[in-house]
């Protein structure tokens, strides 16, 4: 009944019933998108559904049946306006504004390949890890961060921890591929966001794990080394020593080369040049730390102290230089610096 003693309207009973239908979580009419196809037109007068509203309902609407024109800077594509009002803040207030042109959303700024790739996110037509590439993940990430799209945003972020494994130094900056662009992508555009912290949380834990040698003490390394090795594993331990210090070379070239490219303070976030920094600096540390020295006759770590061979190594050396057959009979002499035996000198002194 209403308040003159009569029966509510129907479009008031429909409006109660749909209140009761979607729970204290809906948005009613406060929802910011007032398209037909969005779930902001619930409360609005009845009237049979449209042929977009029956699509959202059933599933993702197909991107041919899109009703706004994405102008990018190098060429335009259709899309969805309900999709892009219920995924992106930022687009959804500017879509609530009147556009210039009528159906026409100008991103003269943007590329229209990654917007691409992006409604494929959006609209679920493709599974996301097959629309992520290396090529595309950078461009992906600055829309999500500029739009604020959270589904491409997750969508990049998982598919840089699945490939975390693959990141290496090796490729040039510009591409997504080296570990410290990856690295700062996700310090910047992942790690701020607490539901991606562990995606982004893989990646930097590839990165420490690629500057480990420039970390690791020479001394730790070469007591490991000869652990493992056991008693009378000198040989591995000088084996270890030089793998590692090669190790070390490869890295503090690799990062120079880097370091040094014109876009490295634009490309790499500022905590990755700091851990790149420490690294570098650990490099130099090991540098001016006098490594423990190598025996010259078995190429075994030596042991801390004076001397250039083993003492075993000495000795046999020593029996090898001193201990020589007579030069007359070639009768075996203990070690001296006699070049005959007492027989072969008593004769030769008699001799002359």
């Amino acid at each position: 009944m209403n308040g003159n003693g009569g029966h509510a309207a129907p479009s008031e009973r429909n409006a109660s019933d749909v209140r009761q239908q979607q729970g204290p979580f809906h948005t009613g009419v406060g929802s910011s998108c007032t398209q037909p196809c969005c779930a902001g037109a619930a409360l609005l007068p009845t009237r049979a559904p449209t042929s977009c509203e029956t699509r959202s309902l059933t599933g993702p609407p197909p991107l041919p049946d899109c009703d706004l024109r994405l102008v990018c800077s190098d060429g335009s594509l259709l899309a969805n306006r309900c999709v892009l009002c219920r995924a992106s803040s930022v687009l959804r207030a500017s879509l609530e504004l009147e556009l210039p042109d009528p159906g026409v959303l100008r991103l003269p700024a943007d590329r229209a390949e990654a917007w691409r790739v992006a409604l494929g996110l959006l609209s679920l037509e493709a599974y996301p890890l097959q629309l992520v590439t290396l090529d595309n993940v950078r461009e992906l990430l600055l829309l999500a961060d500029k739009y604020d799209i959270p589904v491409v945003r997750g969508a990049c972020a998982h598919y840089l921890h699945l490939n975390a494994h693959t990141l290496s130094l090796a490729p040039p900056l510009a591409s997504a591929g080296n570990l410290l662009t990856a690295a700062s992508l996700a310090a910047r555009y992942v790690l701020p966001h607490p539901a991606l912290k562990a995606y982004g949380a893989s990646v930097q834990a590839r990165l420490e794990a690629e500057l480990v040698p420039l970390r690791r003490s020479p001394e730790a390394l070469l007591a490991a080394a000869e652990a493992a090795a056991g008693p009378g594993g000198r040989d591995g331990g000088a084996a270890a020593l030089m793998s590692w210090q090669l190790e070390v070379l490869r890295l503090v070239a690799a990062l120079e080369e880097l370091a040094a490219a014109a876009d490295y303070h634009n490309t790499v976030a500022p905590e990755v040049q700091t851990v790149v920094t420490m690294a570098l600096l650990a490099a130099v540390r090991h540098g001016a730390t006098r490594v423990p020295p190598m025996c010259g006759r078995c190429g075994g770590v030596l042991p801390s102290g004076p001397g250039a061979l083993h003492a075993d190594c000495a000795a046999e050396l020593y029996t090898q230089l001193h201990t020589r057959g007579c030069r007359l009979c070639n009768t075996p002499m203990p070690p001296s610096h006699a070049r005959f035996c007492n027989s072969c000198a008593y004769r030769k002194n008699k001799k002359s």
